[in-house]
């Protein structure tokens, strides 16, 4: 959609294309360590980005392998259900992760305890400078 061969900006899709790299960068991400199964899900990352990026409200934040949401997602939540994203009651965010990174049934976590855990990037500060239509 932002492509500029789609009609979209060269800016933007500059910009969603650096927050991927910085993604795949993350040192608590390895993506060639990844089965097949896993890195074509995390090849949708940018995809899912980039439709979520146009939501107002909505604060993306990759927490390990997983993105989390928060924010303003209650109005969003048809969206994200058929984004593939799933609500977590106790800490009040939308999360998605690649099916084989389910997490055990062990001591519930916080959402500060994964974040300390699996380290923390925020995905859309870039994107706040502007609305995507």
């Amino acid at each position: 959609m932002h492509h500029p061969d789609r009609g979209g900006s060269t800016e933007i899709m500059q910009n969603i294309n650096c927050e991927y790299s910085q993604i795949i960068k993350n040192p608590f991400f390895s993506f060639e360590k990844q089965s097949k199964l896993n890195q074509d899900d995390f090849l949708r990352y940018p995809d899912l980005i980039d439709q979520i990026v146009k939501l107002n409200g909505i604060i993306i934040e990759l927490i390990g392998d997983w993105l989390w949401l928060s924010g303003n997602t209650y109005c969003h939540r048809i969206i994200l259900k058929k984004l593939g994203f799933f609500f977590a009651p106790k800490k009040i965010m939308w999360y998605f992760r690649p099916p084989e990174f389910k997490a055990p049934n062990s001591k519930p976590m916080s959402i500060d305890e994964i974040r300390l855990k699996y380290g923390c990037e925020l995905i859309n500060g870039n994107y706040q400078s502007y609305q995507l239509q």
